[in-house]
């Protein structure tokens, strides 16, 4: 066989194995459409973006944006995020989120919690970081939006269609106490 040949063949083994790889992922793709679902219904977005207005003006509070991942378990989340306050508050980010996590075969797990990550970048620049603070936290902060650990977390219920506005409401009251207490 040529070069090109080879090259050929390997770049069409690759496909496949990428068109494998995401087969065997569909369904829990499928699952995340179905947890998205969950969290629109509950309005999550919604709540994250009127949280700025409860808290103090400085820090802001940036985002919302939705996360989602298949590890440890199927979840999607919506996140927002904030830096401590003072000249060094860069060097902790705080999270506040709705997250909705498929971890048996029953009714999601809808989680409501903080998390904080911490500050990895090798220096501070702070015109980039505030500029790009406002779209994204990833390249500066040691860790991912996933679900909290069970120690920071305001919530943890059961989803159900029935009780959809009564769990609405109280993803509401807790946010805004969150707000009201940090």
């Amino acid at each position: 066989m040529s070069q090109d040949s080879e090259e050929r063949y390997q770049q069409i083994m690759r496909q496949i194995a990428e068109r494998k790889a995401q087969e065997a992922l569909a369904p829990a793709r499928a699952k995340q459409t179905d947890l998205a679902r969950v969290l629109d219904g509950l309005d999550v977005f919604g709540k994250l973006d009127k949280l700025q207005e409860a808290l103090p003006v400085t820090p802001r509070l940036n985002g919302p944006k939705s996360f989602e991942g298949l590890k440890p378990v199927t979840w999607v989340g919506v996140v927002a995020w904030r830096r401590g306050p003072g000249y060094f508050g860069y060097r902790m980010l705080q999270l506040v989120g709705v997250w909705a996590v498929q971890d048996t075969a029953g009714p999601p797990l809808i989680v409501v919690g903080t998390k904080r990550l911490r500050y990895i970048a090798p220096t501070y620049e702070a015109e980039a970081y505030h500029k790009l603070l406002r779209k994204t936290f990833a390249p500066y902060y040691d860790g991912d939006a996933s679900p909290p650990p069970a120690n920071t977390r305001l919530l943890a219920a059961r989803y159900s269609a029935e009780q959809r506005l009564e769990l609405r409401d109280q993803i509401r009251e807790l946010l805004v106490q969150w707000a009201a207490n940090s």
